[in-house]
């Protein structure tokens, strides 16, 4: 069974993490610093690369565990990552737009049935399962790395429902671990300083990105468990 704790110690456990955690968390952070002055057209253009780079890295991370190689982490090698974040895009992009705009159009559709918050639960399930399909079309490219894969119509209808439950047991085990870790810091920065302290908003920085390392990891055990013998 995928385990959120053999994902996290083997992340802690990979060879110049601290080092590559701080590289991540410095374009993170400049997103927010943009942000906090209110530079909205450099904050999105520096957050849509951010994003970018965050998705790589998980990509990354799902390719390498459930390729069985013995690392994690890309090596730190700026246009090996140029190139994979560029593949990135074109597998994960114009399937988030096409899904982006069917829930869009979905979601301005009015529930005709006389019952309280309908149209709110309708709205959120559209949004989830269009969002299991994006996640499931990134998770087929990441486990080969074509990008032809990422459009598989079929292979995705037939796994996105269970990437879905995978993730609705991933989610509040990471929210566990992310209070616990996140809530000491902060509770001491509350204290002491304040929570918009620059060390503090790193700290919080070099957590998102060690997230989406640890969530690449669970869900490639996951897809490894349910789908190598398919594969």
């Amino acid at each position: 069974m995928a385990s959120i704790k053999d994902a996290i110690e083997e992340t802690i456990g990979e060879t110049a993490a601290l080092k590559k955690f701080l590289l991540y968390a410095i374009p993170i952070y400049i997103t927010y610093w943009l942000f906090s002055i209110g530079n909205m057209s450099w904050c999105f253009t520096v957050g849509f690369f951010t994003i970018l780079m965050l998705l790589t890295i998980f990509e990354k991370a799902f390719h390498n565990i459930r390729n069985e190689k013995n690392y994690i982490l890309e090596p730190l090698n700026i246009f090996s990552y140029i190139y994979s974040s560029t593949k990135v895009l074109f597998a994960f992009g114009p399937m988030f737009g096409i899904c982006y705009w069917i829930g869009i159009k979905l979601v301005s559709l009015e529930i005709p049935i006389p019952l309280p918050n309908i149209q709110l639960i309708y709205t959120i399930i559209v949004w989830t399962l269009l969002g299991s399909i994006v996640i499931t079309s990134l998770l087929n490219y990441a486990k080969t790395e074509k990008v032809k894969d990422a459009y598989d119509i079929v292979l995705i209808s037939n796994t996105c429902i269970d990437i879905l439950l995978a993730a609705v047991f991933y989610i509040p085990q990471a929210a566990i671990v992310n209070i616990l870790f996140l809530g000491i810091f902060a509770y001491v920065f509350g204290i002491l300083w304040y929570l918009t302290n620059p060390v503090f908003i790193f700290l919080c920085c070099i957590t998102l990105a060690f997230n989406m390392v640890v969530a690449g990891h669970y869900f490639a055990q996951f897809d490894y468990e349910n789908f190598a013998q398919k594969d």
